[in-house]
């Protein structure tokens, strides 16, 4: 099945976010368990996880058409011991949102490493999420999402996010959430090859890792280093790569989120994508 659906709102209560994604037609969706800005949040009530449950139920929702998205202030790359410590502390407390919602995925940047050297920065990144992963129950697993690669971020190349889950000690519960625009921000031309860049993230990493993809056009030129979404098709990638890419049988059962700036237009982008099969 074609899992597709946008990064939808918890506001009022997590357990909404079902019915919005369920009024635009999605069969897939994403969300924060939290607001994403802020190191600090009430916990997530037990009547909120379970009328988000049933709520799934209810629409023929699987869990695992839900991609969680961790909150923008972590930072695994980090060489600050401080801001290390509340990172970590918030991954903890945002993966265990995510179990307390039945869903075993949490996806994640790998972060800005900030001063030294790019291999450092990615044995950080390994370090970190293993020590995560370790005071964690073991049914939640990181998806790792590549990066258009301003500055000192790092997971801009595939070898980079390959790297980080061969240093790790617990690589069976890390994988990948490959994003569109980020590839072309980061040199890789979807534009012109998806299927060829495709053929390359199942080759490093093997469908069993591709743990979701955000499809998403560009606002910036290939090898911008910029990270700007735009629509499906109002871009400088186009519609056409977007229609290829889902008749893919290997990216079956995968959440496909679209983070696209206009929300007017998802439910056009949804029914585009799964007519297109």
């Amino acid at each position: 099945m074609l899992l597709v659906g946008p990064h939808v709102s918890i506001a009022k209560d997590i357990s909404l976010s079902v019915e919005r994604a369920h009024e635009l037609g999605a069969t897939g969706f994403a969300i924060f368990t939290k607001n994403q800005k802020v190191w600090q949040a009430k916990a997530l009530e037990e009547n909120s996880a379970e009328a988000f449950k049933a709520n799934l139920e209810r629409f023929a929702m699987s869990p695992s058409c839900v991609l969680p998205h961790a909150g923008y202030l972590i930072n695994p790359a980090t060489p600050d011991e401080e801001l290390r410590s509340k990172s970590l502390s918030l991954l903890l407390d945002e993966s265990l949102r995510v179990e307390k919602l039945g869903i075993g995925v949490l996806n994640l940047h790998p972060g800005a490493y900030i001063e030294g050297d790019r291999e450092d920065g990615l044995k950080r990144v390994t370090t970190f999420l293993d020590e995560a992963l370790s005071r964690l129950p073991s049914g939640i697993r990181f998806s790792l999402e590549n990066t258009a690669g301003s500055g000192t971020v790092l997971g801009s190349r595939l070898e980079e996010l390959e790297q980080i889950i061969s240093y790790s000690s617990h690589s069976d519960r890390l994988g990948v959430t490959i994003d569109t625009m980020h590839l072309f921000g980061a040199g890789y031309d979807v534009k012109s090859d998806m299927d060829g860049i495709m053929d390359e993230v199942m080759e490093r990493f093997g469908r069993e890792k591709l743990f979701g993809m955000h499809l998403n056009d560009s606002k910036v030129p290939l090898g911008s280093r910029k990270d700007r979404h735009e629509s499906l098709g109002k871009g400088l990638i186009g519609m056409e790569p977007f229609l290829a890419l889902v008749g893919r049988s290997d990216i079956e059962d995968r959440p496909l989120i679209l983070e696209t700036p206009d929300e007017t237009l998802w439910k056009d982008e949804i029914t585009a994508l799964l007519k297109s099969r």
